[in-house]
């Protein structure tokens, strides 16, 4: 089987492939998250040509459809032990204040994958994340004084979710000095989120809506 992009994979298996995955997670003790199996999934197969592993003449006679779970398979067992054994890609802050190495460090939430970030590429990526919340939370976790910019609908959304009076004093009074980002304790006043879930939740973002379409993006358009 032949595929013209990812975007026919997507098309034609995107419904199989969660199919699969939450029949698996559901019979699993250590579960994994589904947009963050479906978005290391698409990085898979895009930096590792999968599809075109697929040999239909191979002496198994194995269809597609069962080639395709024996892939998935192993990647959830990878994904499985990494999370049992708690390093599930761990974000780290960086002392470096040149915003793009800054940026790369923050966005490369997989150790084991490589994102060289064209940093205007990656903020159209995150201003387009549809959900105010989601938005919100990558742009403290990556916040560069000067740099990173919030719209009044986003500082109305904090506005009102934390008891601040004062948003825009607190964010330029709790910004890191030569870091990027918020600390955690203070993404959870302006947010009212536990702190517990902020890089949880900010992991399954930025794979989804950022470094997961900007992989894509590198391999279609030939960028490196």
């Amino acid at each position: 089987m032949t595929f013209n992009s990812i975007e026919d994979f997507i098309d034609q298996y995107e419904s199989v492939v969660r199919e699969w995955f939450q029949f698996k997670n559901n019979a699993n003790l250590t579960h994994v998250e589904e947009e963050d199996f479906w978005s290391e999934l698409l990085v898979k197969i895009v930096q590792e040509d999968l599809l075109n592993k697929y040999n239909p003449d191979h002496y198994s006679k194995a269809s597609f459809k069962t080639w395709l779970k024996r892939v998935l398979n192993n990647l959830y067992i990878d994904m499985s032990r990494k999370i049992a054994k708690g390093n599930w890609v761990p974000i780290d802050s960086t002392d470096d204040d040149e915003h793009l190495q800054i940026l790369e460090e923050r966005f490369n939430v997989d150790k084991n994958i490589e994102v060289d970030l064209d940093k205007d590429m990656i903020a159209k990526y995150v201003e387009d994340i549809p959900k105010v919340r989601d938005r919100v939370l990558v742009k403290l976790k990556t916040y560069i004084d000067g740099s990173t910019e919030l719209d009044d609908e986003e500082y109305e959304y904090l506005e009102n979710v934390s008891e601040l009076s004062d948003v825009k004093g607190f964010i330029s009074e709790n910004i890191y000095n030569r870091k990027a980002g918020i600390k955690d304790k203070d993404i959870c006043k302006l947010l009212d989120m536990k702190k517990g879930t902020i890089n949880t939740t900010y992991q399954r973002i930025v794979r989804k809506y950022v470094t997961g379409p900007y992989t894509i993006y590198r391999a279609k358009y030939g960028k490196n």
